[in-house]
């Protein structure tokens, strides 16, 4: 360990290790003899000890570190050791150059900026995650919709917006109870996230209904896809209290458009799903 948090070492000007704290020996695994800068990391690069190299070859990364100390000054650096904590180093050459490395353990620091980033990813993704499905919610959703909006007025991209509805949901609750109902829902989510595509964006907009964005797909592209995932669900056999249910949805698709906004492309997949339901569930309809 490092006595204080501090090791330290001092090299002559031509980079030759002239004294060493015990905590620098130890950190670096430094050798008996003669050593120097670079000998010593590319012992450390050798056997695995050390720092944590993110390049096999270091020669350039020595080559970069003489030339950036060459005018004399400091440089500042932070880096993860392969025993698990992290140091800060500052090496200073002298006027008269000779080299000064001093080296200070900041693990409590680092690993405390890692839990406080830890938390801040969880919160975000627990404050746009849909808590029963683990799909995007509404609000998360929305967001990108609108986004894709955005980029689609500058670019003309096309893309379709699709509102799905699970067919006879009230149905479902009342004949298996709102468990039921809720692994009816879960199942939904799994299905549709390994039907579309990676970049597809997939969120829960209310009770039994979703909505899909699907980026560069024309209506009759984002046709197909929730076609042959309708297919799929309806082949799927889930079973619910020891009884087995078959569920459908109904789909609406509508396609961007320049002249169109967020609200206006919505209430068109709406319309479309109105259609869907109105023509006896289990249907696909295209807006227009």
């Amino acid at each position: 360990m490092l006595a204080a948090g501090i090791a330290m070492a001092l090299f002559t000007p031509r980079e030759t290790l002239h004294f060493a704290t015990p905590g620098f020996i130890e950190l670096y695994d430094i050798q008996p003899g003669q050593q120097s800068l670079a000998s010593i990391l590319r012992h450390c690069a050798e056997t695995g000890v050390g720092p944590v190299f993110e390049a096999d070859d270091i020669e350039p990364w020595l080559v970069k570190n003489r030339e950036e100390l060459r005018h004399g000054g400091s440089l500042h650096f932070e880096v993860a050791m392969r025993d698990g904590r992290w140091v800060l180093g500052t090496k200073t050459q002298l006027s008269d150059g000779w080299i000064v490395l001093v080296i200070t353990d900041f693990t409590a620091v680092k690993r405390r900026e890692f839990r406080l980033e830890s938390d801040r990813d969880a919160a975000l993704i627990a404050a746009e995650t849909d808590h029963l499905t683990g799909i995007y919610n509404r609000g998360a959703t929305m967001v990108r919709f609108g986004r894709l909006v955005e980029r689609a007025t500058k670019t003309g991209e096309v893309f379709s917006a699709v509102l799905i509805d699970l067919d006879m949901f009230k149905a479902i609750n009342d004949q298996h109870g709102h468990d039921g109902g809720d692994q009816v829902l879960v199942h939904f989510a799994a299905c549709a996230t390994q039907a579309l595509r990676e970049r597809d964006i997939l969120g829960r907009v209310g009770g039994e209904e979703f909505l899909i964005i699907m980026p560069g797909a024309t209506r009759k592209q984002a046709h197909t896809v929730i076609e042959r995932l309708q297919a799929h669900v309806r082949d799927q056999r889930l079973i619910l209290g020891g009884a087995t249910l078959r569920y459908t949805f109904s789909a609406g698709i509508a396609e961007w458009k320049r002249s169109k906004t967020l609200d206006g492309l919505y209430h068109e997949a709406d319309q479309a799903l109105y259609a869907a339901k109105h023509a006896g569930r289990n249907q696909v309809k295209l807006a227009g």
